[in-house]
């Protein structure tokens, strides 16, 4: 089977760390969650403009942040499934997919900023959040490449 449409580019998308408008972000997620920091002109705009002072706030006290998941099960998570240590909810699956790239499930998640450290054990909750529980570990990403050293195209 050859993966097509929306499989096919999350599959990519997941792989390589890149979000996805209505998973990633949204209306409700500021961009420094999302990690798209980078497109609020904070610096380069001196102007005042509708919501600065608040994003200049959220920026420098983050409540949450974007991390790379590995799951240790071959069971995919859906958007939305709930992450937990313990009985506390600590962040929420914002997409998922086994790669057969890597050989491994492989997520996308925002997670509270107090348990993001890359190494942090954790568990998603499937079904109610608390019966079915898949074991999971924050992980660098992109998922695929993390450190960017695959040989790039000479373009001389």
């Amino acid at each position: 089977m050859i993966p097509l449409g929306l499989e096919a580019l999350d599959l990519v998308r997941i792989e390589v760390g890149l979000i996805f408008a209505g998973y990633e972000f949204s209306d409700q997620t500021d961009p420094f969650e999302a990690g798209i920091g980078f497109t609020v002109p904070l610096v380069s705009q001196k102007d005042d403009f509708v919501g600065r002072k608040a994003l200049e706030r959220r920026k420098q006290n983050p409540v949450r942040k974007l991390v790379g998941l590995d799951i240790e099960t071959g069971l995919v998570p859906s958007n939305g499934d709930c992450i937990r240590i313990g009985k506390a909810q600590v962040g929420e699956i914002t997409s998922a997919m086994k790669s057969p790239i890597l050989g491994k499930t492989i997520a996308l998640a925002r997670m509270d900023i107090t348990h993001s450290e890359l190494g942090t054990e954790l568990e998603v909750g499937q079904l109610d959040g608390q019966q079915k529980r898949l074991k999971a570990k924050i992980v660098p990403f992109p998922h695929f490449d993390p450190e960017k050293k695959r040989v790039r195209g000479d373009y001389s």
